[in-house]
């Protein structure tokens, strides 16, 4: 036993000292290959990430370029921060896209604007790999930053933050959950630098008007990402008011305030259309992990590729549980709110419905947040037990990479005309 943890202890110190350089090549050269591999079946399309389906399609066909793909069968939630995008940059708030539930795809603005913006200067028949180049280029920004956080024996956590099967996935799908942890690194970075909340032991600056607007814009934009993005600041602004009183907490109450403020003075300046299927909360939601066991549907007749994406669901279960362990590190006050984001992971997926737990994309985004977030956690308390949960996230790579390279059927598709 004791061989097997000096073992782990003089890898840890080996990875500590390795130039990010390699870890980020490494990273980009298993990016590379499963974009490849993704794309392969339709005709080498990188449109083919954005998901696309038929009855969206047809609904805003106003909006899809020429020669996207576009399926026959079903899609993904990358078409609803496409077509979003293009309408706001392209037309504005009028006659805005047909979605399945518009208000849930729009809250969700940030992936939207960020990807619009670049989109709209380069173009939007481009929308895909200039989506996939903004998405890869942050998480590296945040892999970088997370570095800097952690103190010099911890540096090797950066890298289940880099090799992050929830962000990769994500990113791949060219949704905005990993762009969300991504942005979670940016407001810990610069709260911590500015000594609003105090996580690493580097030199901290005075907070200049031009930082404070940074700053908010972060935070603010932290939310418009996804809603999610609130139950963070609220982590943060009550771990804020224990270590600093009300001396700090303005840059994190005013961003709440101002996000609240901005998304409902959207809401009440549109009349969208409420959707092919707008569904409130109570239809997406269940008892506690009943979705995941409603779910289970092994038969006599699946073949091997049946069996494992049905298998899939229970090593994202068992990082639920590992993930639960995690709260037994709760012993003061502050722990306790510094586990909010961690209680909101499993709240969210634990209730989630079947349609959640059916699909391992579906079910796999909701754990994105809670890999920087443990990082973190551990270095905030060198005690912090994790109970595995990042090493299984190594695992958990190991079965997407398995999954997309040789598990993921083709759909059927048609170019956009």
């Amino acid at each position: 036993m004791n061989n097997k943890k000096a073992f782990f202890e003089r890898s840890k110190i080996v990875l500590n000292k390795i130039s990010p350089v390699y870890f980020i090549s490494g990273y980009l050269l298993l990016v590379s290959l499963l974009t490849y591999i993704k794309i392969t079946p339709y005709d080498l399309n990188l449109s083919s990430l954005i998901g696309l389906w038929q009855g969206f399609a047809n609904l805003n066909s106003h909006l899809i370029d020429n020669n996207f793909i576009v399926f026959y069968d079903g899609g993904y939630d990358g078409q609803f921060f496409y077509l979003i995008s293009k309408q706001l940059f392209m037309n504005g708030l009028e006659n805005l896209p047909i979605l399945d539930s518009f208000f849930i795809r729009f809250n969700r603005l940030g992936l939207s604007l960020l990807a619009g913006t670049f989109s709209y200067v380069i173009g939007f028949q481009y929308y895909a790999i200039i989506t996939l180049l903004v998405l890869h280029f942050i998480h590296l920004m945040a892999f970088i930053l997370i570095r800097k956080i952690l103190s010099n024996e911890n540096k090797y956590l950066s890298l289940y933050f880099l090799f992050s099967p929830f962000a990769l996935n994500s990113n791949l799908l060219l949704v905005s959950d990993s762009l969300l942890a991504s942005f979670i690194v940016f407001s810990i970075y610069a709260l911590d630098k500015y000594t609003i909340i105090q996580v690493s032991q580097s030199t901290k600056k005075e907070l200049s008007w031009s930082s404070l607007f940074l700053l908010l814009f972060i935070l603010i934009f932290l939310c418009l990402i996804k809603e999610s993005g609130i139950v963070i600041l609220f982590s943060l602004l009550f771990v804020s008011l224990i270590e600093n009183g009300t001396r700090n907490i303005f840059p994190i109450l005013f961003s709440i305030i101002l996000y609240l403020l901005i998304i409902n003075l959207l809401k009440i300046s549109i009349n969208p259309n409420p959707g092919t299927n707008p569904l409130s909360f109570l239809q997406l939601i269940d008892f506690p992990l009943f979705g995941f066991f409603k779910s289970i549907q092994f038969h006599p007749s699946m073949d091997i590729k049946s069996l494992f994406r049905e298998m899939a669901k229970f090593p994202v279960f068992i990082f639920f549980i590992l993930l639960t362990l995690n709260l037994l590190n709760i012993k003061t006050p502050r722990k306790l709110f510094l586990s909010i984001p961690i209680l909101f992971v499993l709240f969210t997926s634990g209730i989630g419905e079947v349609g959640y737990w059916l699909s391992f994309d579906n079910i796999s985004r909701m754990f994105t947040i809670s890999i920087p977030w443990i990082i973190l956690l551990k270095e905030d308390d060198s005690a912090h037990n994790d109970y595995y949960a990042l090493a299984f996230s190594i695992i958990l790579l190991l079965l997407l990479i398995i999954r997309i390279v040789y598990i993921k059927t083709p759909m059927r598709y048609y170019f956009f005309q």
